[in-house]
């Protein structure tokens, strides 16, 4: 018997894929700051050598890039329950590495508790994220 909608996701690697993706947040959010540091090219009459690329344009699409995965991530943060949405933003977004024991305590739950919930989490975030990349598919 057929299943009407048969999605066979692999759940760990899905997870896998959206701890991965959270984990370089700080990254991200760092390549779109530094972005004032970009400047308009300035030109001389002075002759240079040809370095065979543009760094100011690929450090533009970069932080495009970069930009638009923050977009995503917040995008899929806001699609959580609200229990895995703080769980996260406390594992992943806050500025300090926050220890377990201190997120279970601002979340009134129980280490178990936020074992369960990270992977719910996870799977949650990744079915959420707009783009391609985070939820994987078991192969039959």
């Amino acid at each position: 018997m057929s299943k009407l909608f048969d999605f066979d996701i692999d759940e760990d690697k899905s997870r896998q894929q959206a701890d991965k993706l959270l984990t370089q947040y700080w990254r991200l959010k760092h390549v779109v700051i530094s972005t004032s540091s970009l400047r308009s090219p300035s030109y001389s009459h002075t002759p240079k050598s040809f370095s065979g690329g543009n760094a100011t344009e690929k450090r533009a699409i970069k932080t495009l890039e970069a930009r638009q995965t923050l977009e995503y991530i917040d995008v899929a943060l806001s699609k959580l329950t609200a229990i895995n949405r703080e769980l996260l933003k406390l594992q992943y977004l806050s500025a300090g590495k926050l220890t377990v024991s201190y997120i279970c305590d601002e979340l009134g739950i129980t280490a178990s508790a936020f074992r369960k919930h990270k992977k719910q989490a996870l799977l949650e975030f990744a079915e959420s994220y707009p783009s391609d990349g985070l939820l994987i598919f078991k192969e039959h």
